[in-house]
């Protein structure tokens, strides 16, 4: 399906060209959210109007992002997780908990804004974060992982396992409360 950009997108084009994309991109997201147009002789015309005025919107758009970003430049983040008597991470560290823990600071950050390229961080100590607010605008921030309280397993010694198997005793008293 053909369809006009009326912004740059990300591995799709820039404002004005014209892109063949799949109809349920085009009609699900792109055109819903003004991000283009359907590829049509009226709406070339209409855009070729108004390509200065969506460049300048656009301009004016990218200035308040970059005043957005700047506030999260320099940030660290300091995060704290159960981690095991060895040392190694209990689950991991997402953009949810990265997200908390700028909120914890005072700072609003969108999870979407969060660019996590090798998944989820699975090791303690310092990493690099990158913030994706715009193709052009990234900041990288430093997340260090602590580990936290030593997270305790809830298992029984082997000895205490086998005796309540055996012993027919504890059948009797389960039995009995049961009735």
């Amino acid at each position: 399906m053909e369809i006009i950009l009326k912004e740059d997108i990300n591995n799709l084009g820039n404002l004005g060209d014209v892109v063949s994309v799949k109809p349920g991109y085009a009609r699900n997201y792109l055109v819903p959210n003004g991000k283009a147009a359907f590829a049509t002789k009226e709406n070339l015309k209409l855009l070729e109007q108004q390509k200065g005025e969506l460049k300048r919107k656009q301009k004016e758009e990218l200035i308040v992002i970059k005043e957005q970003a700047s506030n999260y430049e320099n940030m660290s983040l300091v995060i704290e997780a159960n981690v095991t008597e060895e040392g190694n991470l209990y689950g991991s560290i997402g953009t949810i908990d990265i997200a908390n823990a700028a909120k914890e600071k005072g700072l609003e950050l969108e999870r979407s804004l969060i660019n996590l390229p090798d998944g989820p961080i699975k090791t303690i100590g310092d990493h690099e974060v990158n913030l994706i607010f715009h193709g052009e605008i990234q900041v990288k921030i430093k997340v260090q992982v602590v580990g936290g309280e030593v997270a305790i397993k809830n298992t029984l010694d082997s000895e205490e396992e086998d005796d309540n198997i055996d012993d027919p005793t504890k059948e009797n008293k389960i039995i009995e409360e049961s009735e």
